[in-house]
């Protein structure tokens, strides 16, 4: 059997085909991954993605449309299926037109009755894709995000607080402003200890070029790396950083300063502390999907022109990270608009300082993230249903 994924951006690839491809694989499936062209990229999913086990062939972003126009071909086994996990959903049905397999998809608003075939993470997302997608199509499988996740059982260091900078093109901006809440945090209390988790999507010439200047919008500090994973900030703060660690990182940490993403229900998972930060500063440099997403890309006028929609629309966004957004409350705080460094520094100390706080985020953010093994059913399902002889 073969199974062709479609799939986007950093979060998608780390957390939904990493673990369904390795799901795939130990039950006997080729599997081929085509990265669709999408503004949430980072340029480093395909490198990422051929250094997985049990992924066959990555087609890039650069060749989609050479796919899609029918110029390359996908090498066809007899039985099969494409399955859609991220980006836009069209992608995935033209090749499954093109393939002649069934198509199916996992955790999408967007789903539609010509699927095959709809895996959802709860009854909450099940209902409201029921309103396009006949019943008997969608299937409830729990949370792909968290099926690489498991608790390692590391000890806590209340003291410790970790830096997500992200993984895009923001990064460049947000790993000065962090560090510079860093400084801000350690003149307040200079026992506490930093640590960044980076992504694998970040190269060491990206990091290098974020430590040599801040956005002039955003500001934060400057840094050098002083020796292997550990970098000195402008006023001295020694902060070491990993590539890789991210849950050991979520495990042992007190607090956790993050922008919205796929980590924020990872952290949920590890029951960890968490300030989502979105810095409407740098509004331009803000992703976004779809139209709006390609027109921003317009040379001169595109970025001003999503920079005033995204203005706009901020007063009507009631929560940006996941763990809020599935309870349909504030349970993890966040800060949106434009922020500076003291402002977040101090939110983010009396946070820190709130030891019963702490421990009733805590608790919610695990009631919300149970351990899932979504990956597992997902592929067993596709085996099952479209695996032929």
């Amino acid at each position: 059997m073969q199974v062709v994924i479609t799939t986007n951006s950093p979060g998608e690839t780390f957390a939904w085909v990493k673990p369904v491809a390795l799901a795939l694989y130990k039950l006997g499936v080729k599997v081929d991954v085509v990265v669709t062209p999408c503004t949430f990229a980072s340029g480093q999913e395909t490198s990422f993605l051929l250094q997985q086990e049990g992924i066959r062939q990555v087609y890039p972003p650069e060749k989609y449309w050479h796919l899609a126009l029918g110029l390359i071909k996908i090498p066809r086994e007899k039985s099969g299926c494409v399955l859609f996990l991220g980006g836009d959903i069209m992608h995935a049905q033209r090749l499954g037109w093109l393939l002649n397999f069934p198509v199916a998809v996992y955790s999408t608003k967007r789903a539609n009755e010509n699927l095959d075939l709809v895996f959802v993470p709860n009854q909450k997302v099940k209902e409201e894709v029921q309103k396009r997608v006949s019943e008997n199509k969608i299937q409830i499988v729990g949370d792909l995000m968290l099926s690489n996740l498991y608790q390692r059982n590391l000890t806590k260091n209340p003291l410790q607080i970790a830096l997500f900078p992200g993984s895009r093109s923001h990064f460049k901006s947000l790993l000065p402003f962090f560090l510079g809440v860093a400084e801000k945090m350690t003149k307040i209390n200079s026992k506490l200890e930093f640590v960044i988790s980076l992504s694998p999507f970040i190269e060491k010439e990206m990091l290098q070029m974020a430590l040599k200047k801040p956005h002039p919008l955003l500001e934060g500090v400057t840094g050098s790396i002083i020796a292997e994973g550990i970098i000195e900030t402008s006023a001295g703060v020694k902060v070491p950083f990993f590539y890789n660690k991210q849950y050991e990182i979520m495990e042992t940490s007190a607090l956790a300063l993050t922008i919205p993403g796929t980590n924020t229900a990872e952290m949920a998972f590890y029951g960890l502390p968490m300030l989502v930060i979105l810095p409407l500063n740098i509004a331009r440099d803000i992703p976004l999907q779809g139209l709006v997403g390609l027109l921003g890309s317009i040379p001169y006028v595109g970025a001003v022109f999503k920079e005033k929609l995204i203005w706009k629309k901020a007063a009507s966004i009631t929560a940006t990270a996941l763990p809020n957004m599935l309870a349909n409350q504030e349970v993890v705080p966040e800060l949106r608009g434009f922020l500076d460094v003291t402002q977040v520094a101090e939110a983010a100390f009396l946070i820190y300082q709130d030891k019963e706080k702490l421990q009733e985020i805590s608790l919610k953010l695990k009631e919300l993230y149970p351990k899932s093994n979504a990956a597992e059913i997902i592929a067993q399902t596709l085996v099952r249903r479209w695996g032929g002889d």
